[in-house]
Order: C-alpha cells, then sequence, then structure tokens
C-alpha cells in the first residue's frame, strides 16, 4: 500500500508537469536556440536520451520555442538541448559519475532534506527565470513536497511570497544546511565567469553560467538529472542509482 501510494505521487507530479507545459517555454521567441542556429543544429525527431532505467526522444518544437524529452507517455519542457546540457560540468564530491550524481541529487532533495530553495539576485530576475521555472518544475516532479520556493539574495526582486518555508531573503552561507538546502542560481550580473553546476556540501548548490543561455544550460542539466528519477516513487532510496540506470530498489 505505501509503495501505490508512493505512486500516486509521482503520478500526479507528472499530471502537474503536462498542465504546466503551455507556459514553461514562456520568454524569449526561441529559448535555447543560440543566436544564428539552423535546422541541423537542432536535435533530430529520434535523437534518443539515457533516462536512468529509461530511455526518452529529444524533440524540438519550433511553434513553442522548446525542446522536449519525450518518455514514458509524456512531454517535458526544456530551453535547451537537454543532450547538450548533459555536457555541462558537475563539480561535486567523488570520484567517478556515480558518487557524483549522489552528491548532486541526494544532497538536494535527500531523505535528509526537509525543504530546497532556489535562490537569485532581483538584479538578473528577468534573465535568470527561465532557468528559474525550468528547475523548479522538475524539483517538484521529483519531489513535490520538498520544494521551498524562490527567494532573494537582496530586497528588490518582483515576486512575494514566493518562499513557503523560510524568510524572503537569504543566503548561501547563512541559510544553507543539510537539511534546508539552497541552490543559488548566478548569470553575468551575479559574478558568474564560467558555466558550472557546483556541489559545495553542507546543503550549498550553485548553478551559474558565463552567458544566460549558458545558465539554461546548466540549470537544465540539474533537471535532466532530476529527470532520470521517474522510477515509480517519490521518495527513490537511491536516487543515485536511478541516476545511472541502475536497481533502485523501488521496481
Amino acid at each position: 500500500m505505501k509503495h501505490k501510494t508512493k505512486q500516486v505521487i509521482t503520478i500526479l507530479s507528472i499530471l502537474l508537469a503536462i498542465i504546466v507545459l503551455t507556459t514553461a517555454c514562456g520568454g524569449s521567441s526561441k529559448p535555447g536556440i543560440t543566436p544564428g542556429a539552423t535546422e541541423k543544429d537542432k536535435p533530430s525527431q529520434t535523437d534518443k536520451i539515457q533516462l536512468g532505467m529509461y530511455e526518452g526522444i529529444v524533440t524540438y518544437n519550433s511553434e513553442e520555442g522548446c525542446y522536449f524529452i519525450e518518455a514514458r507517455g509524456a512531454r517535458f519542457p526544456f530551453k535547451t538541448d537537454p543532450k547538450e546540457a548533459l555536457k555541462v560540468p558537475l563539480e561535486a564530491p567523488g570520484e567517478d559519475t556515480l558518487a557524483k550524481h549522489s552528491a548532486l541529487l541526494l544532497g538536494m532533495i535527500g531523505q535528509q532534506v526537509l525543504h530546497t530553495t532556489i535562490l537569485i539576485n532581483p538584479d538578473e530576475e528577468d534573465e535568470v527565470m527561465p532557468a528559474v521555472n525550468d528547475l523548479a518544475l522538475y524539483l517538484q516532479i521529483a519531489n513535490p513536497r520538498k520544494f521551498a520556493g524562490v527567494a532573494y539574495t537582496k530586497p528588490g526582486g518582483k515576486l512575494e511570497n514566493s518562499v513557503v518555508k523560510g524568510p524572503q531573503i537569504q543566503s548561501l552561507d547563512s541559510h544553507a544546511t543539510p537539511e534546508t538546502t539552497i541552490v543559488q542560481i548566478k548569470g553575468p550580473k551575479s559574478g558568474a565567469q564560467s558555466t558550472a553546476v557546483r556541489v559545495l556540501g553542507d546543503g550549498k548548490f550553485i548553478i551559474e553560467g558565463k552567458t544566460y543561455e549558458e545558465t539554461y544550460r546548466a540549470a537544465d542539466f540539474v533537471s535532466v538529472t532530476l529527470l532520470k528519477m521517474l522510477c515509480g516513487s517519490a521518495d527513490c532510496p537511491d536516487a543515485a542509482a536511478c541516476a545511472t540506470g541502475g536497481d533502485c530498489g523501488c521496481g
């Protein structure tokens, strides 16, 4: 019964994702396509991507201005090409891919985590919001009960009461703990000079891009990794196994 309840929670989360698909690609007319890109730069309609134990197809819809991963009967939107997003460097503890993905996933939404907050600088709110929207969507798909909302590094943000747990103004150093994790999204206006996803430990994560297009790509790296957890359980006991195609024990 407990396992069936978890499956229902996951199904509801997927349905939520499908409902918001029509607004997930708002913003620029063709998010995810770099200036001057041509048809050959876009993924093939049969471009496959491995999602843990499942396989998806990457497509691009020019009318919606979105990339999609089509998997398990659903279409999941992304601002950038998901296969290119997976090339973003992941700086995390561990000697191999399994250990690094474990540090990312379990540190962000693992069993010990009470909730996760996305943190942004209000000076670049408009520029980073596409990355925020993508990451927020997939955090909620992976585990809706652990997403606490969007906070700001200082006053001046457009959103009000956008955090359900914790203050509206937060800092990575003062508010992040292993139980109350914070994912800060940074673009050029916040001083980002490289593109990477960084797991700093003690509940601190940084997603940054040297351009805003690169910021979206870095956020999509995390989003694709979270999507790999769709194994049938909202509380996967071994997220690292799911992310690398192993047996997480949920089946």
